[in-house]
């Protein structure tokens, strides 16, 4: 199993793991604490440090990035940035909130906006 493996597999246990400087940080419920774990735990403690500073920095990232709307890539759909996440979502309108199909629609009107003034500053 990969570390990303892992660490979902542990997640769908209920185990927490934390990343603080060179310590991994665990916090399991009693009934999945046992030998096998920490066997486990210690032999992938390189990888696991660094797949977990990875999410984390992405996740700073995507919150960065913050509440993202906007038409999506396939047509008659919304795309939604999670900045909690960092995952897009894609979205049918008609299950959105009105507020949410006006900003993909202003989102997509400042894109061709600035499309337009571009092309006719490249034409003078």
């Amino acid at each position: 199993m990969n570390v990303a493996g892992l660490v979902e597999y542990l997640r769908c246990k209920d185990v927490r793991l934390r990343a603080v400087e060179d310590k991994l940080l665990v916090d399991a419920p009693a009934s999945v604490d046992d030998e096998a774990l920490r066997y486990r735990l210690s032999k992938n403690k390189a990888a696991l440090l660094r797949y977990l500073r990875q999410e984390e920095q992405e996740l700073v990232e995507a919150n960065k990035r913050g509440l993202i709307i906007q038409w999506s890539k396939h047509p008659g759909w919304i795309s939604l940035h999670d900045p909690t996440t960092g995952e897009w979502h894609d979205v049918r309108p008609s299950e959105c909130l009105p507020g949410i199909v006006e900003a993909a629609k202003s989102h997509a009107q400042r894109l061709e906006d600035a499309a337009n003034r571009e092309f006719r500053d490249g034409q003078e």
